[in-house]
């Protein structure tokens, strides 16, 4: 199976990916209207790809204009095609992207030192300088784990917004139908967005939503039931 970016400096270049390693990668159409709705908070950002597969969605960060991507993975496989991918792209995109076999849902604090060097070992520099916090994360674990506690996949993501920059989005992939857009507000302004069985939650802390999502939601509460 292979997948295609799909815009930026290395758009229409080929990733490699491999049905049966637990990843799922999203759809090119899913994957460009994230894009799209995110276009002016991906240039020169700081980007954490979580569950990060074969890399599709952090690459396609880095082609948009992606200062630095944070790829976070525990499979073996996946890892080794994440980074036959980045290779593929050549030296720069390799040196912007940093590579962990890690817990997903909770990244080691990453410093300047880990990102000036770019290092797949980067988790060395790990420590108690003051973390490079993320401007956007992709929260991309298996339905299965959210299927399982959707209170608890919540959660988990509330406390990976709490490390984001002031601003800064998570942007939550799960199966339509498990989270409704109440279960985060108390936590969050959401943008919830749906196409087909794939939901998507744009998460921002309160009161750090774009004018945009906020005149979204007000259209939505104006609409008759």
């Amino acid at each position: 199976m292979s997948l295609r970016i799909i815009a930026g400096v290395y758009g229409s270049r080929v990733l490699e990916s491999v049905r049966g390693l637990g990843t799922r990668p999203l759809l090119g159409q899913v994957k460009e209207s994230i894009f799209n709705i995110l276009q002016d908070h991906v240039p020169g950002a700081f980007v954490w790809d979580l569950f990060a597969g074969t890399g599709a969605t952090g690459i396609e960060a880095l082609s948009r204009g992606a200062a630095r991507v944070l790829f976070c993975e525990k499979n073996g496989r996946a890892l080794d095609i994440l980074r036959r991918n980045l290779r593929t792209l050549g030296p720069e995109a390799m040196a912007a992207g940093v590579v962990l076999r890690t817990d997903a849902w909770s990244p080691p604090v990453m410093h300047r030192a880990a990102f000036g060097a770019a290092r797949e070992d980067a988790a060395a520099h790990a420590g108690s300088d003051a973390e490079v916090a993320p401007d956007l994360i992709f929260l991309d674990p298996p339905y299965a784990l959210v299927a399982e506690d959707p209170a608890k996949a919540v959660g988990r993501a509330r406390a990976l917004s709490q490390r984001l920059a002031p601003g800064g989005c998570v942007v939550f992939h799960f199966e339509t139908g498990l989270l409704d857009a109440d279960d985060f507000d108390a936590d969050f302004e959401v943008d919830l967005r749906e196409w087909g069985g794939t939901a998507i939650a744009f998460l921002w802390r309160t009161g750090e939503a774009p004018e945009r999502v906020r005149r979204r939601r007000e259209r939505a509460g104006a609409d008759p039931a």
